[in-house]
């Protein structure tokens, strides 16, 4: 990875349709081997304590520690492997001196009611991963064990680098009362990954000699011409100006990217110059942001028949020509515009940062970089058992310094890559960021004989569409030099980027009243875009908000922040 001297790149991640990705690097071990320290003893069997002193050494005697897994029951294992003997549970045993026992194995689908019926009869395993409120529900009860100097003595450099990545956002999603009690699962390709973006029909902004978008008002003339200035040249009055779909803040024809624009950022917890947590939905930004879009299908410029159109709606208008500018992320090139470019080779599509009124920087709004927890019952023998478990994913899956060459994580097994087998995944968030990075230093000196995977499979992509592969457009729309991860490279380095406040469990009023409060609240955002609903709706929306719950959970996200 970039931050580390030596490492490549490695892993894996779903683009829409083309781009799934597996993992392995070539690496140096950046100062956690193996030979860290284990202390050793007669053996655990006869009242000894089996240890060790620092990431990634072995236990002797070993040890055992229990678990429960979900598991997703279309995996097929290899002849005579399963999910209590594999690659992994191998080099636990001989490597690590740690044998993983699970006391259940269930479907994904069953383990969120199966784990619930575990901790409502307190028969927990030594580790799971649990949700952001089982792990609520399990700190009040004070069943987990505090992480805080555990994750400092035990976990590798590497882990602490990954854990960081979000600068703590969602290491403080696990920490109660100044206890780190879960190791977070960090969301590959997530973070500043997240981020909106603008994509346009280059070649219909050409047609029209319109300059490309720096503010919001360049936005807005560009969607105006695009529905009136007959920008495919082919003489009828058919084409859309800005792409909404009904959602509003999500998929591809969202107006999330707009509204941060304006410094607005609807569904999420803001800081307020006190300190406090306000939600971003009422703030008086998002009038601005609503206004315009109101102003915007007043004039025709927004589909009449948005509202009833999702995304896959958007997709549709898309591939036909009849649109051509929207908010999306950063994967939808891939799949959404490859149609359109399937469909008519002469199509120009580009991305651009998201925009502001004076063109002035962009705060994107980002999703939470961790949902899920990795946790360790109170008072079990060998609490750093998982930290270390951690470590060692981390080492054999992007790491090769005991792996052979070929690395057998790269290998499949009906295309489910053996990094599912282990109980405790944690990955980098930014892996496709990253490989872009190297991708683009490799095609700059035209060489990517050195690329580790994935890397490698995009730069072969890219090199394959330069040489007149046009099948090949899906990877450069994402990955080439002016593709939509340049935007989130750009994103990064600038150090923008914002995330959710709060980020603990929902509170009890949340969990009873937030879900009437959001309907609530996209109906009102709906009619006021339409015109149903004059501006200073929003106002009242905002009072109501408070009165209907609202103000309740403030006071409780204020008491857990």
């Amino acid at each position: 990875m970039e931050k580390r001297k030596t490492a490549k790149i490695a892993s894996g991640l779903l683009l829409a349709s083309a781009l799934t990705l597996g993992a392995c690097s070539n690496s140096t071990n950046g100062g956690n081997a193996s030979s860290a320290p284990a202390s050793q003893s007669a053996g655990e069997n006869n009242g000894a304590v089996s240890s060790v002193t620092g990431p990634l050494g072995k236990y002797d005697p070993p040890i055992e520690v229990t678990t429960v897994r979900a598991v997703n029951q279309a995996f097929k294992y290899d002849e005579g492997k399963s999910i209590d003997n594999n690659i992994w549970t191998d080099i636990f045993k001989d490597q690590y001196g740690i044998n993983v026992k699970n006391l259940w194995v269930v479907d994904e689908s069953q383990y969120r009611q199966k784990l619930n019926i575990s901790i409502a009869s307190g028969d927990i395993p030594d580790f799971m991963m649990v949700n952001k409120e089982e792990l609520l529900r399990l700190s009040e009860e004070d069943q987990l064990e505090d992480l805080t100097t555990l994750l400092d003595q035990y976990g590798s450099d590497y882990l602490k680098e990954l854990l960081n990545q979000d600068n703590g956002t969602a290491l403080k999603a696990a920490t109660y009362e100044g206890k780190l009690l879960g190791i977070p699962q960090m969301q590959v390709n997530g973070g500043v990954s997240t981020a909106e973006m603008i994509y346009l029909r280059y070649d219909w902004l050409k047609n029209l000699n319109l300059p490309e978008p720096k503010t919001i008002d360049d936005v807005i003339q560009i969607a105006t011409a695009f529905v009136k200035d007959d920008p495919d040249r082919n003489g009828k009055n058919d084409t859309y100006g800005l792409g909404l779909n009904k959602d509003l803040f999500q998929a591809h024809g969202t107006v999330k990217g707009f509204f941060n624009g304006f410094n607005a950022y609807p569904d999420v917890w803001l800081k307020d110059d006190s300190g406090n947590l306000v939600y971003g939905s009422i703030q008086p930004e998002m009038k601005l942001a609503l206004e315009k879009l109101s102003e915007l299908y007043k004039a025709g410029i927004i589909d009449r028949e948005f509202t009833v159109k999702d995304w896959n709606k958007i997709a549709e208008d898309i591939a036909a020509g009849r649109l051509g500018l929207a908010y999306g992320t950063v994967s939808d090139g891939g799949h959404i515009h490859k149609v359109n470019k399937d469909n008519n080779p002469d199509a120009e599509w580009k991305v651009y940062p998201i925009v502001s009124p004076d063109g002035s920087p962009v705060q994107p709004q980002l999703n939470d970089t961790a949902n899920n927890f990795f946790v360790v019952k109170k008072g079990v023998k060998h609490p750093e058992a998982m930290i270390q478990l951690a470590n060692i994913y981390l080492e054999h899956y992007y790491l090769t310094n005991y792996a052979p060459d070929p690395n057998p994580f790269i290998s499949r097994d009906n295309g489910i890559f053996p990094g599912k087998y282990h109980p405790v995944l944690i990955d980098p968030l930014n892996v496709n960021l990253d490989a872009f990075r190297l991708v683009q230093d490799a095609l700059a000196k035209n060489d990517g004989s050195q690329l580790g995977f994935p890397a490698s499979v995009h730069y072969d992509r890219l090199t394959k569409y330069a040489a007149g592969d046009k099948e090949m457009w899906f990877s450069t729309i994402v990955f080439g030099a002016e593709g939509s991860y340049s935007v989130i490279d750009q994103y990064d380095r600038n150090g923008v980027g914002i995330y959710n406040a709060f980020q603990g469990a929902a509170t009890p009023t949340m969990s009873e009243k937030m879900a009437s409060l959001k309907k609530y609240q996209d109906e009102t955002f709906t009619k006021i875009i339409m015109g149903e609903s004059p501006i200073t709706e929003f106002d009242k929306f905002a009072s109501e908000w408070k009165k209907l719950g609202g103000d309740q959970i403030t006071e409780e996200v204020n008491e857990r922040k």
